[in-house]
């Protein structure tokens, strides 16, 4: 071996652990660093000489690559568990929100306030003609109309909250697509061919795992080192440019759904997981399922109510009334969604009875309700009604001009009583009814009775308390359309859905927060930084270092001697 390739050997060496001090220190110096990935320096001999024939002896030492500890797949499934576990908080924090605004199991509660309306009712009928207690009735009324109206506000308010939040992290998710597009590029330009460009791919990786939060994606790389980023099969950054995302409002049904699409095209973005893809989720199947089911509970409450009210009669009869509800189209049958109808009537009858004031003569009529469906062509219209009632001494009918039943006295002396209703139609109608409006949002107490509590239908013949304590008894009635439970059962089993929902939405995320820790820990073992392995390889490549000083003294005095003998 010539002095001169002992020379080259001690360069190399010097240079190569030089350099691998070097990257242990940079490890050492980012132990603390998050989403920092250790490196890794791969070293192998230099090809060798041939000195005689069949001996060789190496040229010393090379750095093969220095390698970005990183498992693809391990990183994969992170992204993966972030996005479960951002979708589990963000549903759970709803469900939460949902929960407090029902406040159930306190004396704010809507149990508390319908339990009060019903033992109003209880009260009223040991003393029918009791103004005060008709008074309690309206009053326990009204205080339960306005927790349901509040509610479903709130529940509004809370939707319009959420729509917020899907805008916000809309944008912060388009914001990392943009940032990571501008890596893209970065890494391209800065030699990422074949794994190059550590530090730009670890904060690619970083930029990544904040995406994950928002949507569920899966990447591809390239050969260039730029990557392609999917949400389900749809590409979000495709060739290493983001195609943007946008949130899309359309009106279906008279009701908003929200979606996710590309900014580019337009095109449907559907994730799986994520906080968007949970918050858009939460919106559709938890806060507007919450607004509908309380709308559903309050038209069935405000009917139930009315079909028992209109079968009844107050301390004084009518002198005019128009009904609460409109007719759309008269020529539709009572019982035809045509009609427009919140509610629908059925066959059976009901009683109108006129009252002269002077004498307190009485006279009964019936008017029947023909929805047997026999014949159609005689099914009851609202018009068929009008004539019936019409035909009647004493009063008058007609219908207004925006399809209300509208019924007037013939004079001063006449009064009339709606009675027994087997049809429901009064109650269809909106006519001698306790409850207007036909959901959450526009149920109140009929003015009509609010400002006159002598028109309260307590009782069923005259003077008895018959309608109040039917109207008592409601409370535990079971009704057909709840699935035969009560108001009070139906909407207690509401809410223990929604608190089993919330009890399974943080069951979710501590088994989720779980295989986080367990995932962290896995990728701490092969990204990680390890401070007693990195000295202990400082340790190596110091002695190395040092060895290879050494073997340059000794060939530099070699030299030295051979030059003393020139």
């Amino acid at each position: 071996m010539s002095l001169g390739n002992a020379l080259q050997i001690g360069r190399s060496a010097l240079a190569t652990q030089q350099l691998a001090i070097e990257v242990t220190g940079n490890n050492l110096a980012n132990l603390a660093t998050e989403g920092f990935h250790r490196r890794r320096t791969i070293l192998e001999p230099s090809r060798s000489r041939e000195v005689v024939t069949g001996t060789f002896v190496g040229r010393g030492v090379q750095t093969q690559a220095i390698s970005r500890q990183v498992d693809n797949a391990l990183e994969a499934r992170i992204r993966t568990n972030i996005a479960d576990q951002s979708f589990s908080l963000a549903r759970r924090d709803v469900l939460s929100q949902i929960e407090a605004l029902f406040n159930e199991f306190s004396d704010a509660d809507l149990s508390t306030h319908l339990n009060e309306f019903f033992n109003a009712w209880s009260e009223l009928s040991n003393g029918a003609a009791d103004q005060s207690l008709r008074t309690v009735v309206l009053r326990q009324a009204s205080n339960l109309v306005h927790f349901v109206q509040t509610l479903r506000a709130d529940m509004l308010d809370l939707r319009s909250q959420v729509d917020g939040a899907i805008d916000g992290n809309a944008t912060a998710a388009n914001d990392l697509l943009e940032q990571i597009e501008l890596v893209n590029r970065q890494i391209i330009t800065g030699g990422g061919f074949n794994g190059g460009a550590p530090a730009l791919r670890d904060q690619r990786d970083g930029l990544l795992a904040q995406l994950g939060e928002y949507l569920d994606i899966s990447v591809n790389e390239h050969q260039s080192g730029a990557i392609d980023v999917f949400v389900g099969s749809m590409p979000v950054i495709l060739n290493g440019s983001s195609r943007g995302l946008q949130v899309r409002r359309e009106s279906i049904d008279g009701a908003m759904e929200i979606d996710l699409v590309t900014s580019v095209d337009e095109r449907l973005v559907v994730a799986a997981s994520g906080t968007l893809a949970s918050l858009i989720d939460a919106r559709r199947a938890d806060v507007n399922d919450a607004i509908a089911r309380l709308d559903d509970f309050a038209n069935q409450l405000i009917f139930e109510i009315n079909r028992v009210h209109s079968q009844g009669e107050g301390l004084t009869g009518f002198d005019s009334v128009t009904g609460a509800n409109r007719v759309l189209d008269l020529a539709a049958t009572l019982n035809d969604e045509q009609t427009g109808l919140n509610f629908t009537a059925q066959h059976g009858s009901f009683d109108l009875i006129i009252r002269q004031k002077s004498t307190n003569h009485r006279t009964t009529h019936t008017i029947d309700v023909d929805l047997d469906g026999i014949d159609p062509a005689n099914d009851a219209t609202l018009p068929d009604i009008v004539a019936a009632i019409d035909a009647i001494d004493g009063v008058s009918a007609s219908i207004s001009t925006d399809g209300r039943l509208v019924v007037d006295s013939d004079g001063s002396d006449f009064e009339f009583i709606f009675n027994r209703d087997s049809s429901g139609a009064l109650a269809a109608l909106g006519v001698n009814s306790f409850f207007s409006g036909s959901h959450a949002g526009d149920i109140s107490v009929n003015p009509v009775v609010d400002q006159n509590p002598s028109l309260l239908a307590a009782a069923r013949d005259g003077s008895d308390n018959r309608n109040a304590l039917d109207l008592a008894a409601l409370k535990d009635e079971p009704i057909a359309a709840l699935e035969g439970q009560t108001l009070l059962e139906s909407w207690n089993r509401y809410v223990e859905e929604y608190a089993v929902r919330l009890s399974q939405a943080n069951q979710q995320l501590d088994a989720e927060a779980l295989v986080g820790d367990n995932l962290a820990a896995q990728q701490q073992s092969t990204s990680g930084v390890n401070a007693d392995e990195e000295v202990i390889n400082l340790l190596t490549y110091q002695r190395a270092y040092q060895g290879s000083a050494r073997f340059l003294q000794v060939v530099d005095e070699l030299l030295e001697t051979l030059l003393s003998l020139v």
